[in-house]
């Protein structure tokens, strides 16, 4: 059994999707303090996304901040806050997926950092667990690691409260490797949702999100509950 860290206290950015479930986990079995971020930026599915993290939380146990962004976000909408829908054919815009939101992790990096900041006790390290994987890095540039360096830096740079460490720890992995990492740590895929269309919580089955959902699990071989 993995002894945990009771120097730090860990913040998941948690979205409600199938690596932010997967880095709660990681956090919950390296971590003695764990609390979740939530970011509502507008996003088509977002009350579905919001009800799964609160469940997630609420299984561990553990507090849920929810950060609402979408007055900031609606200036420069695209991607998943764009009201339309998202199919199999159509799965890029611009040299971007569509789900593409400009300099969303900056964004939502820096106001993680300072709602940690907030929330914990002046000296204590900070450890943000922010879910991305192989697969995001092609499409966004804010998933990359040279970009999570640089925000763990800047974030750094602009408190003398904290030490900041930004925790990135599927970032090499595939998602296949990540549901069965999330499946070694007992995962309920259940309360993950992956879809980019609203359709009275249920997946759509035919935006990018959902077919890279379901390649994946046929893939690992293990059964969605959800699709």
């Amino acid at each position: 059994m993995t002894e945990k860290n009771t120097t730090t206290k860990a913040f998941v950015l948690l979205s409600g999707g199938i690596d932010s479930a997967v880095c709660l986990q990681k956090a919950l079995n390296q971590h003695d303090e764990v609390e979740a971020i939530h970011f509502n930026y507008g996003q088509q599915t977002e009350e579905i996304e919001r009800g799964n993290a609160q469940k997630q939380v609420e299984q561990a146990g553990i507090p849920l901040h929810v950060c609402d962004y979408p007055t900031v976000f609606k200036e420069f909408a695209e991607g998943t806050i764009e009201d339309k829908e998202y199919d199999r054919e159509n799965i890029a815009e611009e040299g971007h997926s569509v789900g593409y939101v400009p300099q969303r992790n900056l964004h939502l990096l820096v106001t993680a950092a300072a709602t940690a900041e907030h929330h914990t006790e002046t000296g204590q390290k900070i450890v943000l667990y922010h879910g991305a994987q192989q697969g995001d890095e092609e499409d966004y540039p804010d998933c990359r690691p040279i970009f999570m360096q640089a925000a763990e830096k800047a974030v750094n740079r602009s408190t003398d409260q904290h030490e900041i460490e930004i925790e990135t720890p599927i970032i090499d992995l595939s998602k296949e490797d990540v549901l069965r990492l999330g499946d070694e740590l007992g995962v309920k895929w259940e309360l993950t949702f992956s879809c980019y269309n609203d359709k009275e919580g249920k997946p759509c089955g035919e935006c990018p999100a959902c077919v890279e959902r379901k390649e994946a699990f046929d893939e690992v071989e293990i059964t969605d509950p959800v699709m």
